[in-house]
Formats: C-alpha cells, structure tokens, sequence
C-alpha cells in the first residue's frame, strides 16, 4: 500500500490470541499532511499516538550548537497479516524506516532501522503521548511528578543519579496497565533514558540524551585494584553507509497493583525473548538481559554483564558468570569472559569461578585467553596449603575483603569454607583445561573442604578458624561444582547435618549467611548484606545441595518455594540481600547473580536424571497469578496468592 496521497487507515487484521478483557494491541498507521505516522491501540481505543507533532519518531542530531530536533514522518506504508512496515523516513542524513510486527494480541515488538547518507551524531525517542487515563508508573513506583531516569549509564564514575534497572513506563487505566520497555542497555551503547511527564501525559524513552563529551572514571575508593576511566557522551554514532538497528515493546495486561504492573512488565519482556516457560524463568532470565553493558571502561571485550545499575560499569567474576549463566548465549557468555582481567581475579574466590567458567566457554566452542587461564591457575596454587585455598589480602592493611559474602577479619594461614568449594571445582576445571592437577590435588582439596565441617555444632563453619560461626555460603560452591562436573565434594550425612541444623536455626525470612552457631547474629551485625542477611542464592544452594545428596525431592522442593515467596514479598525481583529482621529486601533490586539460580536448578536435575516440568516453578506460577496460554505467560491478578500486604 503505498502513498496515494488521500487520508487513509491502515488496520491491522486482528490475530486470533486469546485476550481476557480488551481486545487485541495493533499497530495503525495514518496518514497526513506530513506523511504516514503510526498509533497505538486497544481495540478501538488509542493507546499511544505521536509524541510531537503527531510523530511516533524523533530523532535529535547533533550540531555544533547542540542538536536538532526532527520529527520523522514515512513516505510509504505496508502491512502484512502481522505487522505494519512505514519507510522512507528522513531526518537529515538519516533514512529511517520502522517495522510493528503484532506478537500476540497484547505484545507489539517495535524496530527502528537507521541508515546513514553521512558520518553522524544522534539519539532517538521512541516515547508516545499516552492517549489513556491513569497514573504513570515506573518499575520503582507510582511517578506523579516530572522524572528522569537513567537504566543505562548510572553508577559511581557518574557521581550516582536517579537509577532504574528496568526500563518501562507504564499507565495503569481501568485495571490494565499499558506499557513501553525498552532494550537492555548492552544494545543501546550504555545509552538509555527514560522520562515521565504526567501534566503532558507524555513517556521518553530515548538512546541518547545530548550530553557533551567528559571523562569519567570510576573512583579510587570505590575498586581496590585497578583504575578505570574512558570517554562517554550523550550521543549514538554512525558512519556512512551504517545501518543500525533499535528495538522496544509496547504491551498491554490486566494488573490491579504496583506488583501486579512489575510482574507483567516482566511477562511481556520475557514473552519477547522466549525466556518464558515459568515466571521464575522470567524474572531471573530478565535480570541477565537487563543487566547487560557495553565493556566501556576496558578493551578486553564487547560486553559484561554488572551486578546492578548502581555499581557501574565494572566486571565482577562472580557476578558475571551468573549473569551469563542466566542469559545463556555463548557470545556474550565468551565475551563478558574474556572482559576479566587479572586484577578482578585474586581475591575471594574469583581466580576459581574464572577457570570454572573457562571450561564452559571453552566447551561452547569460545575463544579463552591462556595467558590470563594461566595466571589465574597459577594464583590459587600459589595460595595452596595442604589442599587449602588460603586468600591473600585485598588490602595489605587488612584481613578481611577475604570472602564473597562477609567482611570478618580472617587470619591470614585461615581457609574460609565458601572459598574452599569452588577451590576444588578449579582444580578439577584447570585439569580439563591441560593443568599438571592430580587427582590426589583433588582430594586433598576435598578433604580440607570436609574439615571445615563441625560436628559438635552439625554445620559448615564460616572458616576452619572460626568454627563458631556458621556459613550459609559453604555449600555454593559444592554445587556448582557438581553443575559443572557432575561430582559431589562432601559426605551426604555432612550435608544432611548442616540442612537439619539450619532448619532448627534459620531466621523467619531465611538462612543468615553468617551466624553464630545458634542463628544469632554477630555482634555488631544488621541482619542485612553481609551482616547476616539472607542472600538467595546462598539460601537456594543449600537446598540445592541437600537434593544432591539424596534427601526428599517434594520437601526440598517445599522450602525453596517457602524462600522464594520471601524473596519474592514486596516485588517481583531478586534482591541482593533480604533482612533476616524483617524480611525487606536491602540493596540492589533485579540483582545479578540470582539469575544462577535458573541455570542451577536446571543442570541440577539433569544430572540426577530428573525429567518432565519443574514443580517448583508451577507452584511459583500459581502463587503468582501466572498462567500458560499458547505458549506465552498471562497475569491473572484475581489468581495471585502472593502479593505485600496492604
């Protein structure tokens, strides 16, 4: 259909998904005076129209004065059964064209193509005027006022700011809510903004915000071994004859609640990115997408993935191996890999989660770096005494910074517990990889591993000094051992004796990563981050462990759900840590390395043989007010069990 030059509607024909309480989304293009623009709509009802000058496309070009805003009108529409298709748009040197293609009834996947007729600076909106009543919303929360956030580029090389880890906008109207996500900022050049304006009824959401040139640098105090500093603005660039490629979503769910709106956000993000077979998937999976960055600071590679939008642009070892685990690509798998360098590797246990994760790249076929494989393999040998990983100091003027999960001072010939497992899992990983590792280096691991077990108390203690506390990060690394190499580290009545102690011990919200042996805090601990709070993944390993070693698959199965609806109380996010006081989350929201846990539970149960649908994600869906339909996930509020009181 292409310009005739009279006023005509292109209807979308209406595909045949199920819907529940509105009719199905669709893409219309109308036409003007200055060409064809594109709508939004419910049924009948316009969802979101242009944001200016009814143009559903802006795009900002940089001039030596600042930028130049261009509306962008299309010369030609096109529709097939399942999408709209406008081209021939202009915005200086820019031919644009945008593709709608109708993924269900309340899920439209939005593309932007650019092209460049000359070398270019510029940013897009790819905002609407909301043509609904209703409040507007942010992941974080009802935004009555004027607001401006950043998902893509906060943290403290950019002296903090107002964050968001999520990039949605939404309004709620009628008990639906109507929403734009953009992309992970890892596609968008760490380049993502976003805005509300309530008066105007109007979202932003745009690749660029027009800032000039400056260096920045992630502050000495902030990384105690490297400096990372690089050039950043506030513009996309294209060369001639470039072609880039932008991609957003607009949605529509029933939703009767804050929760309600996070949750299908995090639904139709999943349904676009086939990281829908349960809600547990959904959110966990997303936090990996969402997570992911540009390396920026570095040139060892393309992408890392970070542990949330206030940290930075920084690898953490940890942080992105579960990450990458979640996202489970092998390209940005190899590529937030080889984003590791030597001065992120020797401390805590990141040395043995490198060469772990160098046996999986390497078995997808990815391309590691030996030099570094080498130097992180010859660290933890190093630091081997009798079988035990003994941790340097971070700091030379202090002993703790020694573990992942607490900063209790260690004596420096002291081998904390949680360290000990992945030691093992190295060695075994650094054999494969064509290291002179024996199998008796592998006991004499295995045995210091078991020696950290006391039998008086019927736990792993924290360390094989302080035997009177008790660490709930013990028995991680045991089980991404077996993930990984389908071996089991200590006795099964070792495991079952610390599960049944922490059963006796544990908080109302959960494990205390660290403790006193009777479950009371530390003097001088919160019962947050690494004062005793409860860190998910810890708490889901343990469980995790105890099906490894053979105890009752149904009860294992009933208390992660009893964890995870802690987790899971006030928001449909995987926090950094949980109070283990009054259960509210503390720290980061949609937190890395939870996202291990999907990768986890999965390679767990198909080493033991365990087939068919997980049940503990079913049961999850149920709480949560999550049905399957035709292969997509739906929000049904009136089911949903869980949800914060009011």
């Amino acid at each position: 259909m292409g310009n005739s030059g009279l006023p005509v509607f292109i209807v979308v024909t209406t595909l045949a998904f199920s819907c529940d309480t509105h009719a199905a989304m669709r893409a219309v293009a109308t036409q003007s005076v200055g060409g064809w623009r594109i709508e939004i709509r419910d049924g009948e009802r316009m969802v979101f129209s242009g944001i200016q000058d009814g143009a559903s496309l802006l795009a900002t070009l940089a001039t030596a004065s600042g930028g130049v805003v261009h509306p962008v009108f299309f010369q030609d529409a096109r529709e097939t059964e399942e999408m709209v298709r406008v081209s021939g748009g202009k915005a200086g040197p820019l031919e644009v064209e945008e593709t709608y293609r109708m993924s269900s009834a309340n899920l439209i996947e939005r593309t932007v193509t650019v092209r460049a007729l000359a070398d270019t600076r510029y940013f897009l909106d790819f905002g609407w005027k909301v043509g609904v009543a209703g409040d507007f919303y942010s992941f974080t929360g009802q935004e009555k006022n004027p607001a401006h956030y950043s998902p893509g580029c906060s943290g403290p090389e950019f002296g903090g700011g107002a964050l968001q880890t999520f990039p949605f906008l939404g309004c709620l109207h009628a008990d639906t809510v109507y929403g734009l996500i953009g992309d992970t900022p890892g596609h968008w050049e760490n380049r993502s903004f976003m805005g509300f304006d309530p008066e105007n009824r109007r979202f932003t959401l745009t690749n660029g915000d027009g800032s000039p040139r400056r260096v920045i640098a992630i502050p000495r105090d902030v990384d105690a071994t490297s400096v990372y500093r690089a050039v950043f603005d506030g513009w996309q660039r294209i060369e001639a004859g470039e072609t880039q490629t932008w991609t957003t979503w607009m949605f529509s769910s029933p939703a009767k609640s804050l929760y309600d709106i996070q949750l299908a956000a995090h639904l139709a993000l999943a349904n676009a990115k086939g990281f829908n077979q349960s809600g547990l998937e959904a959110i966990l999976r997303n936090t990996s997408y969402l997570l992911l960055r540009r390396n920026l600071l570095r040139p060892e590679s393309d992408y890392i993935f970070i542990s949330g939008v206030g940290y930075g642009w920084k690898q953490w070892v940890t942080d992105g191996f579960y990450m990458s685990r979640g996202l489970n690509d092998p390209e940005y798998d190899a590529s937030a890999h080889a984003a590791v360098f030597y001065e992120r590797i020797h401390y805590e246990d990141n040395a043995q989660y490198y060469l772990i994760w160098s046996v999986l790249v390497k078995r997808a076929g990815g391309d590691i770096d030996m030099r570094t494989v080498q130097r992180a393999y010859h660290f933890i040998r190093q630091h081997e005494v009798d079988g035990l990983f003994i941790p340097p100091r971070l700091k030379p003027d202090t002993t703790s910074f020694k573990t992942y999960h607490d900063l209790l001072p260690y004596d420096d010939d002291d081998a904390p517990s949680s360290n000990q497992g992945f030691h093992c899992g190295a060695l075994m990983a650094a054999r494969e990889l064509g290291f002179p590792v024996a199998q008796e280096d592998i006991e004499k691991a295995r045995q210091g591993y078991r020696r950290m077990f006391n039998p008086d108390g019927g736990y792993m203690a924290t360390s094989l000094k302080q035997r009177e506390h008790i660490g709930q990060d013990a028995l991680y690394g045991e089980v991404l051992t077996y993930a990984v190499f389908g071996e089991t580290l200590l006795p099964d009545e070792m495991v079952k004796t610390h599960i049944e102690t922490t059963m006796r011990i544990q908080s109302p919200y959960g494990m205390r990563v660290i403790s006193k042996a009777n479950g009371d805090l530390l003097e001088g601990h919160s019962g947050v981050y690494v004062f005793g709070g409860s860190w998910f993944l810890n708490d889901a390993c343990v469980y995790l462990d105890g099906l490894i070693h053979g105890m009752d698959a149904d009860w294992i199965d009933e208390k992660l759900l009893w964890r995870l609806e802690k987790e899971l109380a006030f928001m449909p996010a995987f926090h950094e840590s949980i109070s283990t006081v009054d259960g509210h989350p503390h720290g980061h929201h949609l937190y890395s390395w939870n996202s291990g846990f999907w990768w986890l539970r999965r390679e767990v149960r198909k080493r033991l043989g365990m087939e068919g649908p997980d049940l503990l994600a079913a049961a999850l869906d149920d709480r949560l007010g999550v049905v399957h339909r035709e292969n997509l996930l739906v929000l049904e509020p009136d089911r949903a069990l869980l949800r914060p009181e009011k």
